[in-house]
């Protein structure tokens, strides 16, 4: 019996891994939407995402893996297969004066948290994001031209075996790094952080937190677009008289056009909306806008 259907874990580190079936995207994703898969792991431990990765494997069960959902666009349908969680995945050691290594299901708001409580600043850019820190390396999250990539000295990453990546071979881009196309587990990332003052730490964070007061209230994903050079996504939805936009339960914001809102929509709904984005813009611009979301599973789309 396939792991995916049984549901059951055997021997060694396997048998303390808890599991959820069938897992429901719509209750673990910040876009709120989105179907079932099979089954999802919630390793605690490194051993035991190891162990679940390499179970799946050897079994040739399909699977994703998943952060704190907050740049996932999963269709209505769902996937067929399994899901590992690293969101219990969590924990922070301090390796050296300015090091700290951080399990990959760390949230963002826990490692700053851990940062100002020992004066250690650097990274209050991230404040508000709603990322886990393994999330946060493989999309480079970041804002106002500082990413998370600046900070990271290294990433482990599990495919079978243990590889560390260096800050180079991570090759970090604008929403972009190596592990967006490697079929991995990212288990931890180094990060650099530099000694600081209680004062200057929470200055730093009240001005990133202010800036993230402009951006939309409600379920969405962030930013869906990248910025094209030279450009703002959002100014070219906006110019192209899509803010307010709706299919179904779909909304361009009428706050900030970059994002679009779950206000009672399907996964489809939104998936027609961004693809409507994307052609209008292109019309009207020349320029194809590229998404920072994620999809997952299929989607129908085609009628937008």
């Amino acid at each position: 019996m396939l792991l995916y259907k049984s549901g059951k874990l055997n021997g060694g580190q396997l048998s303390c891994v808890k599991c959820v079936a069938p897992y429901n995207f719509s209750l673990h994703t910040t876009y709120g939407v989105g179907g079932n898969a099979n089954i999802a792991y919630f390793p605690k431990t490194i051993l035991q995402a190891k162990a679940v990765y390499d179970s799946l494997v050897r079994q040739k069960v399909p699977f994703i893996v998943t952060g704190n959902g907050s740049n996932l666009l999963v269709s209505d349908k769902g996937i067929r297969g399994a899901v590992i969680s690293l969101s219990e995945l969590r924990g922070i050691i301090r390796t050296g004066s300015n090091t700290l290594f951080c399990l990959a299901g760390t949230t963002v708001g826990e490692l700053l948290n851990y940062c100002k409580k020992r004066c250690l600043s650097g990274l209050e850019y991230l404040v508000g994001i709603p990322a886990t820190v393994g999330g946060a390396a493989f999309m480079n999250a970041g804002v106002c031209g500082v990413a998370f990539g600046d900070n990271i000295v290294n990433v482990r990453i599990y495919n079978g075996k243990t590889v560390i990546l260096n800050k180079n071979q991570c090759n970090f881009a604008y929403r972009y790094s190596t592990m967006r196309d490697i079929n991995a587990l990212i288990t931890g990332v180094t990060v650099n952080v530099v000694g600081s003052d209680e004062r200057t730490i929470e200055e730093r964070l009240s001005y990133y937190r202010q800036r993230r007061l402009k951006l939309p209230k409600g379920r969405s994903c962030g930013c869906v677009f990248k910025n094209p050079a030279g450009f703002s996504a959002g100014y070219l939805i906006e110019a192209g008289g899509l803010k307010g936009k709706r299919i179904g339960g779909a909304v361009v914001s009428e706050n900030h056009a970059n994002f679009i809102l779950n206000c009672g929509a399907s996964a489809d709904d939104i998936k027609k909306l961004i693809s409507l984005v994307k052609s209008r813009v292109a019309e009207k611009f020349g320029i194809e806008l590229q998404e920072e979301v994620v999809y997952i599973g299929e989607f129908n789309d085609t009628d937008s």
